[in-house]
């Protein structure tokens, strides 16, 4: 493996129009296929910032099958950052005890196809004190390298910040 394919992609969330933090919270039970929840509301705006180091120009976004339309927020020789908008708008809250998946699919020029899981639970629109309780997600950090030849990016480390 060459360094030239290996970057990283961090995945940052805020809920609009006020730019208000996300949480999660880590899972005691092991009944979940991951550790990491992210807490979501239900009919709510979320910005997703989606950045490359070294700079990747991000071709599609799609987020739980919906299309988006990043725009590219800002570039220079060391990095790039693109911003979407996600909408929770008709989801149902989770049910006591479950957790769904909002799978995250990009597609890199130059690179191919990268896609990554998010453990999400949503609440209802006016639950803050269960939604906003946990710890603040920053942002989640993908350590990413190029399959050469496969036309996809293989995630070698996934952080929680």
């Amino acid at each position: 493996m060459h360094n030239q394919g290996t970057f990283r992609v961090t995945l940052s969330m805020r809920k609009e129009p006020e730019g208000r933090p996300v949480f999660c919270k880590m899972e005691t039970a092991q009944r979940f296929k991951q550790q990491k929840t992210v807490k979501l509301h239900t009919d709510t705006t979320y910005r997703m910032d989606v950045s490359f180091k070294p700079p990747r120009a991000l071709q599609s976004l799609v987020i739980a099958g919906q299309e988006m339309q990043p725009c590219e927020r800002s570039r220079d020789s060391t990095a790039c950052a693109y911003s979407s908008y996600y909408n929770t708008v008709g989801m149902s809250p989770s049910k006591k005890g479950q957790r769904q998946d909002l799978i995250i699919g990009m597609k890199v020029q130059g690179s191919g196809e990268l896609s990554t899981c998010l453990q999400i639970k949503l609440y209802k629109q006016r639950d803050t004190q269960h939604c906003e309780w946990g710890s603040r997600l920053h942002c989640i950090e993908l350590d990413c390298c190029d399959n050469e030849g496969a036309m996809a990016v293989t995630v070698n480390k996934e952080t929680y910040r």
